[in-house]
């Protein structure tokens, strides 16, 4: 047997101990994040444990050196094979701290899961904080919704604080300087100066518009307000101005249903037929719950769901339609896969889920839902959300950086400082913990780049797919030519070959650069 067939047949074997494993851990975590309670928190910690117990067997970790070391000729199955040794040496030489940063992580979730907002003594969700952020132009209730959000942030900061130092103690044990480092190259494969490259090409390219919006909004907030741009405060932004088309289309938005009717048709023009395949839904808030939006990949080719939050916005058509590309990209995968093939790359279904999530601005999936001219004004302000969005990137993306490599750091400050150098804010901004809202940091570590990444996949992608079929949602053959040309593969071909073999083209910020450009 060579060393190919030494490590097929190895990995075979482990998958099929693995996999009921990661099954039960997912339908776990499914029940914690949907309902946050201390029993559910404690089935799924020991279904994590109980999976990673599993890479403490040292005659597999024994042979999976072996095969390392000696290397394999086929790019994809010798990363695949180094993955795979990582986890088992991670578990074997720093499983204790390992474990207990699991534990950490959901005793913080449970905490801010179980915190209810309340403004003047009634309770309200995060949906309800959303619509008055949107709407609301009284000042005092805008800042009371805004500190409700924060107080979540408050009660958790302290903790996610250490839990940074004890990711850093994890890292150094790694031989990496802190765990951002260690999960950008461990995590996600992604070298930290090509990352750097992109984010500087994308932003400067972005900053003329961005500039230029930054002036426009704060003018117009001012004038809302009756203060000096001087006076804004972090409550007064997030308003719906008269000038931002969303407030117009969410006038006719009337329910959260209606919102989800929306983005179930999107999908079945697509050609996804949605009620015929295994998704689960739970959309709505409710106590215990967890407070975002979030695709759990049960079981890849066979069972999906969706955690979310909706409400009657724009946001939340968003929301359903990238979640539910998550969705169908999971269910694409081909099952005859070999079981550590069956999954996606971070970035490659973020781009995806975020091409979705355009579609109200993209295309006219809202036609029979507003009017020509709201729908047409609407369409013209993507760029204009495309710009926003590199420069809360920017913030979200280097906070988290600066964060790892100095924890011990005001936190408040240096968040702070982040939504001034990049979203324009005054310095006399108000210093609190909104950072520790930020989902991401807590469960998803490193991550916000793939969104980045993501970005610039997804213009590449889209335009690419409009090219070959025109209007995405106004052809049954988009579902089909996915399925075929980008799900089935799951993980079986490296992400950059991927993105080459789909759109014929490496990955470059070309087609993003070129649609941020100041109209003339």
């Amino acid at each position: 047997m060579n060393n190919k067939e030494r490590y097929i047949t190895l990995r075979e074997d482990f998958s099929k101990k693995l996999a009921p494993k990661l099954l039960e851990t997912e339908l776990n975590a499914w029940e914690f994040y949907i309902n946050s309670t201390d029993e559910n928190m404690q089935k799924y910690l020991k279904s994590e444990n109980d999976t990673h117990e599993l890479f403490k067997n040292k005659e597999i970790y024994s042979q999976l050196k072996e095969i390392k070391d000696e290397g394999l000729n086929d790019r994809h199955l010798d990363k695949q094979l180094k993955d795979l040794y990582k986890s088992f040496d991670e578990e074997l030489n720093a499983g204790e701290l390992k474990k207990s940063l699991r534990e950490k992580e959901n005793e913080i979730a449970a905490k801010y899961n179980a915190y209810v907002p309340m403004i003047d003594g009634k309770e309200v969700t995060n949906a309800d904080i959303s619509k008055i952020l949107e709407t609301e132009k009284n000042p005092e209730i805008r800042q009371k919704a805004y500190d409700s959000k924060v107080r979540g942030g408050d009660i958790i900061a302290g903790d996610l604080k250490d839990l940074v130092k004890l990711r850093n103690e994890f890292a150094k044990s790694q031989g990496y300087d802190n765990f951002y480092d260690y999960q950008l190259k461990e995590e996600y494969d992604v070298d930290s100066n090509v990352l750097d490259s992109l984010l500087d090409n994308v932003y400067e390219n972005a900053k003329p518009l961005n500039a230029k919006l930054k002036d426009e909004n704060q003018k117009e907030l001012s004038e809302t307000f009756g203060i000096s741009p001087q006076e804004l405060r972090g409550y007064h932004y997030g308003l719906l101005l008269d000038s931002n088309s969303a407030k117009e289309v969410n006038k006719y938005l009337k329910t959260g249903e209606q919102v989800v009717d929306i983005g179930k048709s999107a999908y079945k023009n697509m050609g996804f037929d949605l009620d015929n395949m295994n998704i689960t839904l739970d959309l709505y808030p409710r106590k215990n719950k967890n407070t975002h939006g979030f695709c759990f990949e049960i079981d890849p080719g066979k069972d999906s769901r969706i955690l979310a939050n909706l409400t009657n916005n724009t946001r939340s058509l968003d929301t359903i339609c990238h979640e539910l590309g998550h969705c169908v990209y999971n269910l694409g995968i081909d099952t005859k896969l070999p079981y550590l093939d069956r999954g996606t790359t971070p970035a490659m279904t973020e781009a995806v889920a975020m091409m979705m999530g355009d579609l109200a601005q993209r295309e006219n999936i809202l036609k029979d839902v507003v009017g020509n001219d709201t729908l047409k004004k609407y369409k013209n302000d993507y760029k204009k959300s495309e710009a926003k969005f590199i420069n809360r990137s920017m913030q979200i993306i280097n906070f988290e950086k600066e964060m790892y490599k100095n924890p011990e750091q005001n936190l408040g400050k240096l968040w702070h400082d982040m939504k001034c150098k990049y979203l324009g804010r005054n310095e006399s901004e108000e210093i609190d913990n909104e950072w520790a809202t930020i989902p991401h940091y807590l469960s998803h570590p490193g991550y916000y780049q793939n969104y980045f990444r993501a970005d610039l996949i997804k213009a590449q992608m889209y335009n690419y797919l409009t090219d070959k079929l025109g209007p995405i949602t106004e052809t049954q053959k988009t579902a089909e030519y996915l399925n075929q040309n980008l799900f089935s593969y799951g993980k079986s071909i490296e992400e950059d070959e991927l993105i080459e073999k789909f759109t014929g083209q490496k990955l470059s910020a070309d087609a993003l650069c070129n649609s941020l450009q100041l109209d003339n």
